[in-house]
This record gives C-alpha cells, structure tokens and sequence, in this order.
C-alpha cells in the first residue's frame, strides 16, 4: 500500500512510499495529501520518495505519475530524493522525470543517504 506523511516539520520534507500496484486513483489520493501537507508546511517542500519495493508501474498509473510530479512541482516541491532499486522502475522513473520535465529529482540506492542528502543541502 503506497502512502504518504509529513516525515520532518523543521526540514519540510514530506515522505512517499510507493507500492508496485499504486493504482491511478491511489496516486490520485497521494497527490492530494501532499496538497494539504504543502500548505501546512508553508508552500515549499521537499520529497524524499520510497521506491525500493517498487519493481514496474502499470502503464496506466506511470501516466498518472506524471500528473502527480507536475503538481508536486506547482504546489513547491524544490527537491526529490527518490530511492529506487529496480532497474525497469529507475528506466519508467527517468522516463517520468522527462515528460513532466522534472530536473531537482536525485536517485539513490540508500533510504539514508537519500535523507542526509535532503537535511543538509
């Protein structure tokens, strides 16, 4: 089950987890969460993002994936840190990243490292 929360308030990092079989309403619902969390947190943000389970997204839901980045953008995201360890996943993730022209996304191997990298940048 995808899901996604407030994970620092001071660093205004908001955390996704991904499930394999995130379905476009599910994406849907994310989407609108992070909404709220955005104004909460003041209109900026960033996203650290758990792909780690992730293997492939059906066609469908990598289409609404594209929705959510753009939107994620218009409401003040600065910054993605994606852990991602599937290589299908990381090729559909680049591919994402280029259609909803997304430039401020990293990848990383490690949930960790991928935090610090967010906390001190």
């Amino acid at each position: 089950m995808s899901s996604t929360k407030i994970l620092d308030d001071n660093e205004k990092i908001i955390e996704i987890v991904w499930d394999s079989k995130a379905t476009p309403e599910e994406i849907d619902s994310i989407t609108k969460e992070i909404q709220t969390y955005a104004q909460e947190l003041g209109g900026y943000f960033d996203v650290i993002v758990d792909m780690r389970t992730v293997k492939v997204f059906a066609p469908e839901s990598q289409a609404k994936l594209v929705e959510h980045q753009k939107s994620l953008k218009e409401f003040g995201m600065k910054r993605a840190a994606v852990v991602v360890t599937g290589t299908i996943a990381k090729m559909q993730l680049n591919r994402t990243a280029r259609n909803s022209v997304h430039t401020t996304e990293t990848q990383w191997d490690n949930y960790e490292e991928a935090l610090v990298f967010l906390k001190k940048s």
